[in-house]
């Protein structure tokens, strides 16, 4: 999994956590008087985690109260977010410093809910996906989470590879991109239902959107 700092989204952080407080109106999903981690504390200085903090927490619940949940499958989903809670709060510990880290585990972590649950993709919100794209070259079909939220990106998953990607300003079309992941840069672009595509120092390939999956 690559998992490296990203530095536009890096100092697009850096941007949000140096305004000042009345800037900074957006409420996370928990009580910050009563945050317990590095990890919370940032969130809470921070609009663009709070607004990732709420859509999780908005997937969460929709996976969690859906028609489609058991009582095995949400003792499961308990026990998985109690494992990512805790995983984003030894962001501390990480090399790319906390907000970095803390963004690139919400994230993951609402890639995997829009992916294992249909409940959480049942009503409109800041995430979409995920969709399948075919690349030209590539025997592992490409699945594509985009998280709309104050600072927007895609989360891209293949074969046994991860990784997240800001939008960046193009010409057309929604563009993602980063020079800093581990093998070198990546790129998704895409225009329609077309995109190009390179993995982390890769070469560009042409997508499509896969109606079945």
């Amino acid at each position: 999994m690559f998992v490296n700092a990203n530095l536009f989204t890096a100092i697009a952080l850096v941007v949000w956590l140096s305004l000042p407080d009345a800037a900074r109106a957006l409420d996370p999903s928990f009580d910050c008087s009563k945050a317990q981690s590095s990890a919370e504390e940032t969130i809470c200085g921070s609009d663009a985690l709070a607004s990732l903090d709420l859509e999780l927490a908005r997937l969460y619940k929709a996976a969690s109260t859906g028609p489609n949940m058991t009582p095995e499958a949400l003792g499961i989903l308990k026990a998985t977010q109690r494992g990512w809670i805790k995983g984003r709060d030894g962001c501390w510990t990480s090399d790319l410093g906390v907000p970095l880290c803390t963004a690139n585990e919400y994230a993951f972590r609402i890639f995997e809910l829009r992916q294992g649950y249909a409940d959480a993709r049942a009503e409109e919100g800041a995430s979409l996906g995920p969709f399948p794209y075919r690349c030209e070259g590539m025997g592992a079909t490409i699945s594509a989470v985009f998280v709309n939220t104050l600072e927007p990106m895609v989360v891209l998953s293949w074969a046994d590879n991860t990784v997240v990607l800001p939008r960046v300003e193009s010409g057309s079309g929604a563009k993602y991109a980063s020079d800093a992941w581990y093998g070198g840069p990546a790129l998704f672009w895409t225009q329609g239902r077309e995109a190009q595509f390179a993995a982390p120092g890769g070469d560009e390939t042409s997508c499509q959107q896969d109606d079945i999956g």
